[in-house]
C-alpha cells in the first residue's frame, strides 16, 4: 500500500492490476477510529483479489485537511467521495470503479453514486437509510456515554442544535439539517448497476430500499451482516467481519471477471502521474504555514508535520497511539494538536507503534499485553531516532492511556526525549492486573464513593444489577496496597531498608535524574489516579523530591477525552508545559539545574502544580 494526497485530502492507495478499481467510503468518526484496523484488512483483501483500491479521509477527517466544524461538511465529503474516484481512475488507469460504505460511509457513496452516475457496483453495509434516525443515533450515543463512569463529569451540550457528537466526532451547524434531510429512498433510485445491501438491524428500512432500487432496474443482493456488532466497538476489541467481508470481495471480483471480459478490446491502461516509494507525497495545510508528509521508517509509520519556520530551540513532539487505535487519536485530538503546534513553530510526529494502525506489517492480534509490552516501548524510542535523524535534537513525547505508558519509559531511555506528557496513565509498570477476568470494568474509588451516595445505585443492587460485595473487595484491595507501599516507603526513608521492590517510584527516580520534565495530568474521576496514588500517596507527596515532575487534575476530563472541552483543557495545558518547561528553560539557558532552581522557587509544590489532588 502506498500513501497519497489529493485534493486536500489524505489516503492510502492499495495496488492492483485489475481493470476494476475499488473506493473505500469511511464511516463517520468513531466508527472511522473503531473499525480502521478491520478496513485496512478489507482493502488488503481486495486488492489481493487483483483491484486496486483507494481509501482516504473525509475532509475534516483524519489525517485530510480542514476541521470537523468547516461549513458544509455534507457536500464536501460527496465532493471527496467524487474526488477519489477521479483519482482512482488516474493513477491506475481502471475503467471501472466500485464504491464500498460502510454505516454513514454507505449512505454518502450511495449518493455520490447518484450524483456522478459513474459507479458500476456499490456495497452499502449497514446504511443510514434515513439521516434523521443516524442524528438521534449520535444523540443517543452521547446520552448514554453521559450514564457512564466514563462520561459522568461531562457536561451535556448545551446547544444539541447546533451541535451532534458521540464518542469524540461531531456533526455541526447546517450540516446536522441537511444530514437529517437524507432519504435513500427519495434521494437515490439507481445509484449502480449492481448493488450489495448488507445489515445487521433495520432490516425493514434495508429491504424498502433493496425494493427500492429493484423497481429502478437495479441487480440488488440483500443479505445479513450479523458480525456488525464486534466490529463497531472499541478499536482493541473490534473484530472484522470476516464472513462479511469475504461475500463483498467475492461479489466484486466476480463482476470485476465481467468487467473484463467487456473491457478486453480497450486500449491499454495509462499510468498515472503517482509519486514513486521514494517521494512522500505532502499535504499542505490550508490557511497554515506548515506541510504534512506520511513517512515510512522500518516497520513503524507516521505523519511529519513541519512548520514553514520552525520555532529555534524547540523540541519536536512525538505522538503515540491510543490502545490500538491509530495515530489521529480520540476525537482526532492528536491530529488538532499537532497542527496548533505547527502554527506555533514546532514540529510534530503522529506514529503509528509496530502492528497498529498504518504499521506494517499490521499484528494478527492486538491486546493490553502488546500496548503495555516492551517492545511498544522501543517502538516509541524509535520515533524518537526518527525525529533526530531529521533534524530534531531535542523530542518530547505525548500519549494518552497505552501511549502515555510507551511515553513514559521512552522518556527514561531515549537520550534525546527530554519530555513526556502523559494523560490518564493506568500504569506505571505492567503487571497484567487489568488482564484479570472482569477487571476492566472496575471504575475509580471516587466513582464508587459517589455512588454510595446514589438511591439508586443501591436499587440496582438489590435487583442484582451491581455486584457491591467485589466492589468492595476491589476498594479494600485499593487502600490496603496503599498502605502497604506508604508504609514501606516510610521504612525506607527513615532507615534506608528496602522492604519492597517499588519499580513505579524507581522509574520517576530515573527519569529524573535523566533531567526529563516530567507531566502527569488526570481527569478527577480516572481509574489511573487511584494508581498514582497507590504509588506516591494520597496527593502524590512521593513526587515532592522530583523537581522536573509535576502531576495535576483537569476539570471535566474524561478518561479518552472524547469531550470538545476535555480535548482543549489537555492542548492547552500541555501547550503552557512546552513552553514553560522546555522551550524557556531550554538547555542554553542552564540546563538541569537552572530548571532544578527555578521549580524550587516556585511558589507551587511542583508535586502538586494547582491541581486538586
Amino acid at each position: 500500500m502506498r500513501p497519497v494526497v489529493f485534493d486536500g485530502c489524505f489516503g492510502w492507495l492499495h495496488e492492483a492490476d485489475g481493470e476494476r478499481g475499488v473506493v473505500l467510503c469511511n464511516p463517520f468518526g468513531y466508527d472511522a477510529l473503531c473499525t480502521h484496523r478491520g478496513w485496512r484488512a478489507l482493502a488488503e483483501r481486495i486488492a489481493a483479489a487483483g483491484m486496486p483500491v483507494l481509501r482516504f479521509d473525509y475532509p475534516g477527517a483524519g489525517d485530510s485537511d480542514g476541521a470537523e466544524d468547516d461549513p458544509e461538511r455534507v457536500a464536501a465529503w460527496l465532493a471527496g467521495i467524487e474526488a477519489a474516484m477521479a483519482r482512482l481512475r488516474e493513477w491506475t488507469g481502471v475503467k471501472h470503479v466500485s464504491l464500498v460504505g460502510l454505516r454513514l460511509g454507505a449512505t454518502l457513496a450511495a449518493l455520490a453514486a447518484q450524483r456522478s452516475g459513474g459507479v458500476d457496483a456499490l456495497v452499502l453495509l449497514a446504511p443510514a437509510v434515513l439521516g434523521r434516525h443516524y442524528v438521534r443515533e449520535l444523540r443517543a450515543h452521547r446520552q448514554s456515554w453521559l450514564s457512564t463512569p466514563a462520561g459522568m463529569n461531562a457536561d451535556p451540550i448545551a446547544n444539541p442544535e447546533a451541535y451532534v457528537e458521540a464518542f469524540g466526532f461531531g456533526i455541526h451547524g447546517e450540516d446536522i439539517a441537511h444530514l437529517a434531510a437524507v432519504d435513500l429512498c427519495k434521494d437515490t433510485h439507481a445509484p449502480a448497476a449492481r448493488v450489495l445491501l448488507l445489515d445487521s438491524s433495520n432490516r425493514p428500512r434495508t429491504e424498502a430500499l433493496a425494493a427500492h432500487y429493484a423497481a429502478h432496474g437495479v441487480a440488488v443482493e440483500h443479505g445479513p451482516l450479523d458480525e456488525l456488532d464486534r466490529f463497531l466497538v472499541e478499536a482493541l476489541y473490534s473484530e472484522a467481519p470476516a464472513k462479511a467481508f469475504e461475500r463483498v470481495t467475492t461479489w466484486l471480483a466476480a463482476d470485476a471477471c465481467g468487467a473484463c471480459e467487456r473491457s478486453i478490446d480497450a486500449q491499454p491502461r495509462a499510468s498515472g502521474a503517482l509519486a514513486s516509494d521514494d517521494e512522500a507525497p505532502a499535504l499542505r495545510l490550508a490557511g497554515m504555514r506548515a506541510t504534512e508528509r506520511p513517512v515510512v521508517f522500518g516497520a513503524y509509520f507516521g505523519i511529519y508535520c513541519a512548520p514553514d519556520v520552525p520555532r529555534a530551540g524547540a523540541p519536536a513532539m512525538l505522538f503515540l497511539n491510543t490502545g490500538a487505535s491509530h495515530h489521529i487519536g480520540d476525537g482526532r485530538i492528536f491530529v488538532l494538536f499537532a497542527r496548533r503546534l505547527a502554527a506555533l513553530g514546532i514540529a510534530s510526529l503522529r506514529m503509528d507503534l509496530g502492528g497498529i494502525g498504518d504499521a506494517t506489517p499490521i499484528a494478527p492480534d492486538i491486546t493490553l499485553d502488546t500496548i503495555y509490552s516492551d517492545e511498544a516501548c522501543r517502538d516509541a524510542a524509535a520515533g524518537a531516532d526518527w525525529l533526530v535523524a531529521h533534524g530534531h535534537r531535542r523530542v518530547a513525547v505525548f500519549g494518552v492511556c497505552g501511549g502515555a505508558f510507551a511515553g513514559l519509559h521512552a522518556s527514561a531511555r531515549h537520550a534525546a526525549v527530554e519530555g513526556a506528557f502523559c494523560v490518564n496513565l493506568q500504569k506505571f509498570i505492567w503487571d497484567g492486573d487489568a488482564r484479570a477476568p472482569g477487571a476492566h470494568q472496575f471504575a475509580s474509588s471516587r466513582v464508587y464513593w459517589r455512588a454510595a451516595f446514589n438511591p439508586e445505585k443501591w436499587a440496582r443492587a438489590l435487583r442484582g444489577q451491581s455486584h457491591p460485595l467485589r466492589i468492595a473487595r476491589v476498594m479494600g484491595a485499593r487502600l490496603a496496597r496503599r498502605g502497604w507501599l506508604t508504609a514501606a516507603g516510610w521504612i525506607e526513608r527513615r532507615t534506608g531498608w528496602a522492604l519492597v521492590a517499588n519499580e513505579a517510584r524507581d522509574l520517576v527516580r530515573a527519569i529524573h535524574r535523566k533531567g526529563v520534565r516530567l507531566r502527569l495530568v488526570y481527569g478527577d474521576y480516572d481509574v489511573g489516579l487511584d494508581e498514582a496514588r497507590i504509588q506516591f500517596g494520597t496527593r502524590l507527596g512521593a513526587l515532592h523530591c522530583h523537581d522536573g515532575v509535576r502531576a495535576a487534575t483537569l476539570p471535566k476530563l474524561d478518561h479518552a477525552l472524547f469531550t470538545r472541552p476535555a480535548r482543549e483543557a489537555v492542548m492547552a495545558d500541555a501547550e503552557r508545559w512546552l513552553f514553560t518547561e522546555l522551550i524557556q528553560a531550554a538547555p542554553h539557558t542552564g540546563g538541569q539545574a537552572a530548571r532544578s532552581a527555578a521549580a524550587r522557587a516556585s511558589a507551587t509544590p511542583p508535586y502538586l502544580d494547582g491541581a486538586r489532588l
